[in-house]
């Protein structure tokens, strides 16, 4: 009877956390607001040119409806497949590298950041320092 409370739970927060990445990637989409991959495109690249910004902008959507799907599938299925966690942990990877592999290709001559450095930019928005008092 504990490991089926213990499903139940792990369901549970796994909802909630994706839910929770759909939103802090969907209210960056409202107007007037940057999306957030184009806060992270432009920690490398200050300058972003009308055409990258319009892809980052439905890149974040894209971002954001996979979170959506990923949470309810975490719930709808979640008990019949063990593994739907690690699926949707190995479904971002396939979405944040292959997003990295198509970029060149879409924009080609255009400059990108190495997977590496792209990962940095995301922490250092994800994450920014505080700045010190003057």
């Amino acid at each position: 009877m504990q490991s089926l409370h213990d499903g139940v739970l792990w369901r549970a927060i796994s909802f909630l956390m994706l839910g929770w990445l759909a939103v802090f990637f969907g209210r960056t989409l409202r107007p007037g607001q940057v999306p957030l991959i184009e806060r992270i495109a432009r920690v490398s690249d200050p300058a972003m040119t009308l055409p990258l910004r319009r892809y980052t902008r439905r890149l974040t959507a894209v971002w954001c409806g996979y979170f959506v799907v990923a949470a309810l599938l975490s719930v709808s299925i979640g008990h019949a497949l063990p593994g739907a966690g690690a699926l949707v942990l190995l479904g971002s990877a396939v979405l944040f590298v292959g997003e990295h592999w198509l970029r060149p290709h879409l924009f080609p001559g255009q400059a990108f950041p190495g997977l590496i450095q792209q990962l940095r930019d995301t922490w250092s928005v994800w994450h920014p320092r505080k700045r010190m008092p003057d």
